[in-house]
């Protein structure tokens, strides 16, 4: 029984879902009690899923289409292949038999198997016996110990309807994938009932014994309604007028709530479909409005931050203009405060022709900033004093200096005549000849070289 299991094994989770797989045949109720039990202490997707597909599992076995149907409605998005296939396979025994699966599930090669079962099932049902073979034995091909368990439900459908149609007797042939499919499931009840159906021979007291006292203890309709299906076959080949009547009775009945289960079910899945479409139709309205009046509200959110930026830039303008027309003002303030008196102009003029006659301007650094503190004063009142007693700019005045020193040089010492232009640029305080030469002849007509043989 379920609820003897551990407290240790409560706490490995695959250990639990191994002993629901392994029970769920024979008691669907009690496996469904327990994955409520490991839904609600989990919050794993994968967890989740598997307890969903479990489920699944138990309404169809308990003959619930429309509880089985209801969760096939609103877990079939999240499930893996496994569940994919069992909810199809669930589908199939109610007589639905297209499924849409999405593009990612198509090409999943279980389900490709799986529906190769499902469509061997359909050539079965119409009697294609020289194209089922074929078929067969290709899907044996592909199937194997490790994934038999996710075909169970289908295989079970392909030997229900080879039992029916009697192939087995008529057709020796088949045998050998009748028994490969029986070797996958040796401790599943429902395929050793199977195991019987096609070989009555080995039918013993004791295991109809053993049978009977699981099958009045499971909860499995299915199951129960294939064991009644054996027992009547079972008791019509040995005369067995009395029991054949009595399991008749049963059968008949179990297949009476079968057919209404489906036929509910088949109504309530078409409602369930219709209701799903139209809620997601009504999600994508509403999801439709929602994106059109966000796009609304972003709009004129930018709109808005657009204004703001326009008024901010508008006034960020005028403070601009305001701060300009300050700084001129006090600027012309400035200048007008600036302006040299006549008495300072004529003490640093007397200043400035000490320095000359010290031939200061023959320094190659010389700017109006050093001139100006060799003088005690600043380059705006020296520059301001050199255009108007000179009446030219620092740099003319500078060059014109340096120019007067070296003709100077050249008229009396007649050794200056021997130099090389670039000496003569050097000792007059230029940085290169070239513009020693260019300054020269731009202040006295001629080049340097054109002077001095003027002068010999």
């Amino acid at each position: 029984m379920f609820w003897q299991i551990s407290a240790q094994d409560m706490s490995d989770t695959k250990q639990i879902f191994q002993k629901i797989d392994s029970q769920i045949i024979l008691n669907p109720v009690e496996a469904r009690d327990l994955v409520g039990y490991v839904k609600k202490n989990n919050q794993n997707n994968e967890i989740l899923n598997n307890c969903n597909r479990l489920l699944v599992q138990a309404y169809y076995y308990e003959n619930n289409y429309n509880d089985a149907f209801q969760e096939i409605i609103q877990t079939e998005d999240h499930q893996n292949a496994d569940g994919v296939i069992l909810y199809r396979n669930i589908l199939y025994s109610a007589g639905i038999k297209k499924f849409d699966f999405s593009t990612n599930y198509m090409q999943n090669s279980l389900i490709k198997i799986n529906e190769e079962i499902l469509a061997t099932n359909e050539l079965i049902l119409v009697g294609a016996q020289e194209k089922v073979l074929p078929k067969i034995l290709n899907i044996l091909s592909k199937v194997h110990s490790a994934n038999a368990h996710t075909f169970r439900d289908s295989f079970s459908f392909l030997l229900i309807n080879l039992y029916e149609k009697n192939w087995m007797s008529k057709f020796p042939e088949f045998r050998i994938p009748v028994l490969k499919i029986l070797s996958y499931y040796p401790s599943d009840t429902e395929f050793d009932i199977f195991k019987k159906k096609f070989f009555p021979a080995k039918v013993s007291d004791e295991w109809l014994a053993k049978t009977k006292i699981q099958i009045n203890n499971t909860t499995n309709f299915q199951l129960r309604t294939i064991y009644y299906n054996f027992l009547q076959d079972y008791y019509f080949d040995r005369e067995d007028v009395s029991n054949y009547i009595l399991i008749t009775d049963e059968r008949n009945e179990q297949i009476a709530k079968n057919n209404k289960a489906i036929i509910q079910a088949r109504s309530q899945w078409i409602y369930l479909n219709e209701a799903k479409h139209n809620d997601e139709y009504l999600f994508a309205k509403k999801r439709g409005v929602i994106i059109l009046i966000g796009m609304i509200l972003l709009s004129f959110i930018l709109l808005l931050i657009l204004v703001v930026k326009l008024r901010q830039e508008k006034q960020k303008n005028k403070r601009y203009l305001l701060l300009s027309n300050k700084i001129k003002t006090n600027s012309v303030k400035k200048k007008e405060t600036q302006v040299i008196s006549e008495n300072v102009k004529l003490i640093l003029l007397e200043r400035l022709e000490k320095l000359e006659s010290k031939n200061f301007f023959l320094d190659p650094n010389i700017s109006i900033q050093t001139l100006a503190k060799k003088l005690d004063s600043n380059s705006k009142y020296v520059s301001d004093m050199i255009n108007t007693c000179k009446e030219k700019n620092f740099t003319a005045y500078i060059n014109e200096m340096r120019i007067q020193y070296i003709k100077q040089k050249l008229n009396n010492e007649l050794v200056y005549r021997t130099y090389k232009i670039k000496y003569l640029a050097e000792e007059s305080g230029f940085s290169s000849h070239s513009v020693f030469s260019s300054v020269f002849k731009s202040i006295e007509g001629i080049s340097p070289a054109q002077y001095i043989q003027l002068l010999k």
